[in-house]
């Protein structure tokens, strides 16, 4: 039987981090040493408004294309909500946002904001599923690109 000795045995470190790191480097020993989770608390929390600010962000983006179906804004809001859903398919260049007004553009900042965590795919967050987002894709005459052959 091993006896455990009533002495840790300790280290001494040393180390040299940019500025911009100090907070995060405290952090992080700070759940080494005192077993808190504040980083991880942190994450979830950020996690939980990124969410928030997304699921609003859709139902805006959701309405504009339901209440003016026939503008270019609900065109490039649904060649958006494409290229999230598949962007091999359907390539959404960026600078489309600009011609989108102010609420909206961001509405879809915060959607990709969201959408980059990978938690959940589009259609499963839109009112309607992958029905409706179908039926937009074929409403505004959306075409898969095709693939070149290799």
């Amino acid at each position: 039987m091993a006896i455990a000795s009533s002495e840790e045995m300790r280290i001494h470190v040393k180390l040299t981090v940019l500025e911009s790191q100090r907070e995060e480097l405290q952090l992080a020993w700070q759940e080494i040493v005192a077993g808190k989770r504040v980083r991880l608390n942190t994450l979830n929390r950020e996690i939980s408004a990124i969410t928030e600010c997304a699921m609003r962000a859709l139902v805006l983006i959701e309405d504009a294309i339901r209440q003016n179906p026939s503008t270019g804004q609900a065109r490039r809001l649904v060649c958006f909500l494409a290229g999230v859903y598949n962007g091999s398919d359907f390539p959404f260049d960026l600078t489309d946002l600009r011609a989108l007004d102010t609420a909206l553009a961001n509405a879809c900042l915060d959607y990709l904001n969201y959408d980059r965590l990978g938690r959940r795919e589009v259609h499963r967050h839109l009112s309607g599923g992958d029905t409706e987002l179908q039926r937009w894709i074929d409403d505004y005459g959306l075409r898969p690109r095709e693939t070149q052959p290799g």
